[in-house]
Parts: C-alpha cells; structure tokens; sequence
C-alpha cells in the first residue's frame, strides 16, 4: 500500500517539522510494509537530500489554491496538497484503488495495511478529531482514501472550497473543506489507524498521531509554557509517547545521518532580498544542544531592512524570533506604516511573524523597533533586542 505525506518549504516550522518526516518515514519502513511517497512544495534543501538518500520519491508539487489565493499562506500550501494525490497518481501511472495519507507528525507502531485493505471507502475514510466517538468531526490527518472515488468528487470538492474561500484558507484548513462538502459521506476509520497519545495507552493502535503537542515541545510542556488550549492534551501517555519518538529519532539518525551540509545547496533563515542597513549582529554558532539553528542577534533600537521591490513580484517577510529576557515588545513597520505588534510572554519561546507585504515597485522598508535594549554582561558592549531564527522578506 502506496503511503503518501506532504511537506511545504516556505512554512516557518519547515525544520521542526523535518525531525517529524524522519521518524515517519523511519518507523514506517522498520515496522510495516507501506511504500512511502513525498508530496513537496519547494526547492532542494538538507531534507529532500536525506529522504532521497533513504530511497523516498518526492514528487514536487503546488495546490490548486495557488490559482485562486495570490498571497496564500504556508500552511494551506502545504496542507491542501493532500488533495492532490488523485492527480499525481494518475501523473504517475498508479493504479493503486486505496492509498494511505498521514500528517508528517505520525509514528508507526505497527503494519496498518492488512487492516486498512479491509476498508473500503467511497471516497475516503477518516477517524475522529479529538472526541474518540465522534465520527462526524473527523480528523484529516490519517485518511484511507479511494483514488477513483476522490478523483470523481474533485470538481465538486473544488467548487465548494472556492465558494467558502475564506474559511477553507483559515484554521482548521482542508479539514474544515472536507467536512463541509463530505457531510455524512465519510466512512469511519477505526481509531488505531489515528490514534492519539491523550487518549491513553492502545496495545492495538498501528498509527500514532502526536495531535496537539509536538514531541518537540515536551520540555515546554514539563515547564508549563505550552499554551492552555494545547496543555491539557500533555497527558503522562503523552510523555510516554515522546520517549519512543526519540528512540526512534535517534535510530533513524543513526542509520542515515543527515547529508554534509556542504554537499546541499541551504538556504539558511536569513536568506533575504533585503539588504540588512543596520541592527543585526554577527551569526551566532548553531546550539543543537538547545535545538538553535545558527542564530542572528537583532540589535536595539532598531533592525532596518530595505529591499527594491520589482513590478509583478509578492513579498513576504518572515521572522522567527525569541528572548530570553523579560517585557520585549517588538513593532514591525513597513514605510512607516505598522503591520505587526508583538508582545513576547514566554521567554526563550519561538515566536512567528508571516505578513504579506502589499507593495509597488520600488524602494521600502521594514524596521522591527525593541521596547527594551537589553544590556548583557562586560564586555559585550551590543543592546540587544531579540534573537533571531529567521528574518528574509522573499519573493513569492
């Protein structure tokens, strides 16, 4: 059985999320038969040259929302590509009658596909969100789908995702798509194909979805500084969750290491068409010990960015952001007009900032002005207002 997920490069989380890929695609090939296949949207990078050196075929691909949506987001960029498997198996030359899906964020316990050959759905097959009994309020991040059944819905299914634009563009995206157009058409998949750790311990669960928090974020969780909505599902099963993920983790590194970094053309997060005219620092070294990739201190009072936009091209800028020091606040400004306020709360936290720059041709600026200089310790001698992941405006 062919085993589809799907990655977007643009998403701020694209690297969080690589570890995730790893461990699917490593417990899959350790505990079941499943043929795995990568849907992508992006450019080469560390990631697709570990996943071809582990034999895993990535098919490069955008959604059908990108013809619709001239600025649209990274996640339903990458999200809706999992309607898109009909046409790629067909591109493909696949005759596959059922095909399995899964979010990136899974760990496979055991062969799911005995059981899913068992099932066979009109158009797909899908298990509750949150609410093990709930069915109508499905979760679209395992499904069982009927290549031929799903293909003949696509106009359809496409019609009503562009008369709800809106809402199928915003949280929960294609999920809410899908219920909406499928309403009581979807067969249910048993829950040990999308089990979730909250729920408690299952002997039976084939697929382990790590729904809610990441196994990333259990430090977070241990030091309550996971958001409320999001630390009730950090359930002691949870925990014990994520000491099989990393298990798995570091056996899926441990047979296949990451590429030489100097064999793969990166795009580090700092990659920008912008010229930076003042307040950024140095690079700082990569701290893996803390999970830091190579770190940009943005120095106080300002970071100025400025860039000459070209007719007929988008822009976004993107900046993934910490302190570790209290009451930062941080506004963003572009030509003097604001367009983002960040207040930060948890200290040495990730925060994201996306925004579409709307802008003619021409000279613009970006300016992120700190509330607090900080001063660290002699004989540093830098004010510092924040220390940067990622900060680019790119063409989009």
């Amino acid at each position: 059985m062919r085993w589809f997920f799907a990655l977007n490069e643009a998403s701020t989380s694209f690297w969080d999320y690589a570890n995730l890929v790893q461990v699917a695609v490593h417990s899959a090939r350790r505990h079941t038969t499943l043929e795995p296949v990568c849907l992508y949207d992006g450019t080469d990078n560390r990631l697709t040259a570990w996943l071809q050196g582990v034999g895993i075929p990535i098919i490069r691909r955008h959604s059908f929302l990108n013809e619709w949506v001239a600025d649209l987001r990274p996640i339903p960029r990458g999200a809706y590509l999992r309607l898109e498997i009909p046409t790629v198996c067909r591109n493909e030359g696949w005759d596959d009658e059922t095909v399995l899906y899964t979010d990136c964020d899974v760990l496979f316990c055991a062969d799911p596909a005995p059981g899913l050959r068992k099932i066979q759905p009109t158009f797909f097959a899908a298990a509750p969100e949150s609410d093990p009994q709930d069915f109508a309020n499905f979760n679209s991040g395992v499904m069982l789908i009927n290549v031929a059944g799903l293909a003949a819905e696509q106009d359809a299914l496409r019609a009503t995702i562009k008369a709800h634009l809106a809402e199928a563009i915003a949280p929960p995206y294609d999920q809410a798509a899908l219920q909406r157009h499928f309403a009581g058409r979807v067969d249910s998949l048993p829950t040990t194909f999308n089990w979730k750790p909250y729920w408690g311990r299952s002997d039976d669960a084939s697929i382990l979805h790590f729904h809610g928090p990441k196994p990333a974020q259990k430090y977070l969780a241990l030091n309550h500084r996971l958001p409320t909505g999001t630390a009730r599902w950090a359930t002691p099963d949870y925990f014990t969750a994520c000491a099989e993920w990393d298990t798995q983790l570091a056996q899926a590194l441990s047979e296949h290491p990451w590429p030489d970094s100097a064999e793969v053309g990166i795009a580090n997060g700092f990659d920008s068409v912008a010229k930076i005219i003042t307040g950024l620092g140095v690079p700082e070294p990569a701290r893996p010990e803390v999970n830091l990739p190579e770190t940009r201190w943005g120095l106080a009072p300002l970071t100025h960015l400025r860039w000459n936009a070209q007719a007929g091209t988008r822009y976004r800028l993107e900046a993934v952001l910490q302190c570790s020091f209290p009451d930062q606040a941080i506004s963003v400004r572009l030509d003097n007009q604001s367009v983002a306020h960040l207040a930060v709360t948890r200290l040495n936290d990730p925060y994201s900032i996306v925004v579409d720059l709307p802008v003619d041709p021409g000279l613009h600026e970006v300016k992120f002005r700190y509330a607090i200089a900080h001063q660290p310790p002699a004989p540093d001698p830098r004010q510092l207002g924040a220390l940067f992941r990622t900060l680019r405006i790119r063409s989009c």
